[in-house]
């Protein structure tokens, strides 16, 4: 995200409020003045909007909304029908405890037009993301969704085994204790006989698991299908030469970054995430809390799930997979994020630290090192 400062260029500016069925726009033109509010219901399409805009006020025109459900069409549509238009991060929104009362969709654009004319606006824009790369984020969003769908699905399944005194206590021969979900873990779940309506209870998440397991599978497939595109392949290969991520994974990052160069550092970078901690300075008081969650989800998501195995990770580099093309100084960027984050969980963990605590500050730091690979990468593919 980038701050964005209003510009003289522009004759009008006009703040919206975009819902699926509605959109709402206050307009301000710098020439009269003159501030009008109008309301487009029954699914507007853009073309109706910029033409209101472009016929009642003065150019050139621009205009920004709120990130949301919504998506990205309405900008792509506008700037192609002639507006100027941005998506503005909506955590970014400075609100009134008025404003969250008297919520509304008037108030919403108008709000948004306030920061818009403010002579220092503190919103960020959303960076634009193509359609294929927006297909691709919507990819691999619905294989996340899949696999936390059948992740549910066998969390209720054991609940409600536990719930009968059920419990998977198998050993292996080494004395530790069998993998939950491999094939003796659903054969001792198959041959269980619960009382009465509990065994239909049990068979239905029993074939919800079946049905999402082959749709998480199928995903799968697709997902490295996809990775090994031109356009993906020279980031994936490289973020899959790093431990804790695999093809899936590195897939996820590049088309969630898109374009690595758009962040000028790592602490933009990190912001972007969500794994910086949130602060709270008073006078001469300071205090650090929580991270901010206030990012990308499933960016956050992949790195500390893949930082889950750092206490079992061996010290060789990681091989390269049969067709893995990544160049020498790539290779040896990878292998000094791979020695930073062992050196790190190696000093953390003797110092005590909460194992949750130690992924999250790994991840704050990987997540900086995933973008100055992608970075690495994007500069010799451009050269």
């Amino acid at each position: 995200m980038a701050e964005y400062t209003i510009s003289s260029e522009y004759g009008s500016l006009f703040g919206m409020d975009v819902h699926a069925r509605s959109t709402t726009v206050r307009g301000f033109d710098f020439a009269t003045g003159e501030t009008r509010t109008k309301r487009f219901g029954d699914c507007p399409e853009p073309a109706l909007i910029a033409e209101w805009m472009q016929e009642g006020f003065t150019g050139p025109h621009y205009a920004a909304y709120e990130s949301g459900c919504t998506g990205f069409h309405m900008c792509r549509e506008l700037r192609e029908l002639g507006v100027d238009c941005d998506v503005v991060a909506a955590s970014t929104i400075a609100r009134s405890t008025d404003d969250k009362k008297r919520k509304n969709d008037r108030r919403d654009a108008k709000r948004l037009l306030s920061e818009m004319l403010s002579p220092e606006p503190s919103y960020s824009t959303v960076w634009l993301p193509d359609e294929e790369c927006e297909g691709e984020r919507d990819l691999v969003r619905a294989r996340h969704d899949a696999r936390q769908a059948l992740k549910k699905s066998r969390q209720q399944a054991n609940a409600i085994l536990l719930r009968h005194g059920l419990a998977w206590n198998e050993k292996a021969p080494s004395g530790r204790l069998k993998t939950t979900w491999g094939r003796d873990h659903v054969k001792w779940i198959e041959s269980q006989s619960l009382p009465g309506s509990a065994q239909i209870a049990l068979q239905h998440y029993l074939d919800a698991i079946s049905e999402q397991a082959a749709l998480a599978r199928k995903l799968d497939a697709v997902v490295r299908e996809h990775a090994a595109l031109p356009r993906w392949k020279p980031a994936v290969d490289a973020l899959s030469h790093v431990k804790g991520i695999d093809v899936p994974s590195a897939f996820l990052l590049a088309v969630e970054f898109g374009d690595f160069s758009r962040f000028d550092g790592g602490r933009a970078v990190s912001c972007w995430a969500g794994l910086v901690p949130s602060s709270s300075d008073s006078a001469d008081k300071h205090a650090n809390g929580h991270i901010t969650k206030s990012g990308n989800p499933y960016v956050r998501g992949a790195l500390i799930e893949g930082l889950s195995n750092m206490h079992v990770r061996k010290s060789e580099a990681k091989k390269l997979r049969k067709g893995q093309e990544v160049s020498g100084s790539v290779r040896r960027l990878c292998r000094q994020c791979d020695m930073r984050m062992a050196e790190r969980h190696e000093r953390m963990s003797k110092e005590g630290k909460q194992a949750n605590v130690i992924k999250v500050a790994l991840a704050n730091e990987m997540v900086r090192w995933v973008w100055a690979i992608g970075l690495a990468v994007e500069r010799e593919q451009a050269s």
